[in-house]
């Protein structure tokens, strides 16, 4: 889920780290919680179907506005 995402990246992870997730499957988890917590990214998927739907997910997460901007 993400927020485990969340409260990992935000003990375990500095202002300018790159997360590397070798496993990104279909949900994006790790991709949302390192966008939203500024995080550089690199995410690798093998199965074409399970990287679109992650794709979708994360461009719907990405596009949502929030209360402050």
């Amino acid at each position: 889920p993400v927020a485990l995402y969340t409260w990992i990246f935000s003990r375990y992870a500095k202002p300018g780290d790159r997360i590397l997730d070798t496993h990104l499957g279909s949900g994006s988890s790790s991709r949302i919680a390192a966008y939203d917590a500024g995080l550089d990214f690199v995410g690798c998927e093998i199965d074409k179907a399970y990287f679109e739907a992650q794709e979708e997910r994360f461009a719907a997460h990405a596009a949502q506005l929030t209360m402050w901007g």
